[in-house]
């Protein structure tokens, strides 16, 4: 049996070399999500030779992500196999790229039945964009900001330090009150695992290697932002709070966010603002920000059983 362990923040250390390996720019293969995440999806994994097997929870029983690392993938797509038949299920790969499919379809022709995920497509930025919001397209986003000069007069950003946590657990758990009020019970599961996640993120930050910024005007916080580098050229925006009843805050955060990214690492042109989750609300906020692409996203489940 796979000997799959619940992730720690000290795990890092070793895991994050096997992710980085292969590079993936989806959000599930980041570190900060597996570990932030754990409980709300069931992640649990385990080193295999020089590749991460992870597992996690669906509605379909247990899926896999790809056994990210180096060196010939069979042997750890063989052992996702046998814990998959242990379980009783057919082995189900979530969160696949197109070479990914490729790869599959040509080494095991027939085996795997593909569907495109939509609601797990990321979201990607130029950094660039975000940091300037240029353009006519954005014209929106920079109103919005004129309004937050106009009732903030002054306000500022600056980089997360430990001294700002406080405030932001603060702000995360009257963001999730005022949620919960206003969701009902219908959101009550989904906004308590995104605390919970946020809570982790934010007592956890140095371990995970998570960069923010935070938004001022004198004392007050307006709004934060949590991310962390995905590969060279993407940084992952993990988490973004702001105060809802100030005009403009949110798109605040978001564009110093990115100053922040172009400033600290010139390399990285893009901002993964991860997926949208099928969420008719999310999907339209994070489209009128206008994505320079949408990275696609796969499944694969067997369809014939391996010999």
């Amino acid at each position: 049996m796979i000997p799959f362990q619940i992730p720690q923040a000290s795990d890092a250390s070793w895991v994050r070399p096997l992710l980085e390996a292969e590079g993936l720019p989806l959000c599930n293969y980041s570190f900060p999500v597996l570990f932030c995440w754990r409980e709300a999806y069931g992640f649990r994994y385990a080193p295999l030779d020089r590749r991460l097997l992870v597992r996690l929870n669906s509605s379909l029983g247990h899926s896999y992500l790809w056994p990210v690392g180096e060196g010939d993938p069979t042997p750890a797509l063989q052992a996702l196999t046998e814990d998959a038949r242990r379980e009783g299920h057919p082995l189900r790969l979530i969160a696949l790229t197109l070479y990914h499919k490729h790869w599959l379809e040509d080494t095991y022709p027939g085996r795997f039945c593909f569907e495109e995920v939509r609601d797990g497509f990321d979201y990607l930025y130029a950094v660039d964009r975000l940091a300037d919001l240029p353009g006519k397209k954005l014209h929106a986003k920079r109103n919005h900001i004129h309004r937050l000069d106009e009732s903030c007069p002054g306000w500022s950003w600056s980089c997360l330090t430990e001294g700002d946590i406080p405030q932001c657990l603060a702000m995360d758990a009257l963001w999730h009150q005022q949620a919960q009020e206003r969701e009902g019970p219908e959101g009550l599961v989904s906004l308590e695992q995104e605390h919970q996640a946020l809570v982790l993120a934010l007592e956890n930050w140095r371990q995970l290697d998570l960069e923010g910024v935070v938004l001022r005007c004198g004392e007050n916080l307006l709004g934060f932002s949590l991310g962390a580098r995905l590969t060279d050229t993407i940084f992952d925006v993990h988490f973004e709070r702001a105060r809802g009843d100030i005009q403009g805050a949110y798109p605040a955060v978001n564009r110093s966010f990115a100053q922040a990214v172009r400033q600290r690492h010139p390399q990285v042109r893009y901002l993964d603002r991860e997926d949208d989750m099928g969420l008719p609300g999310l999907r339209k906020a994070k489209l009128s920000y206008v994505p320079d692409y949408l990275q696609v996203n796969f499944s694969a489940v067997e369809c014939r059983a391996s010999e």
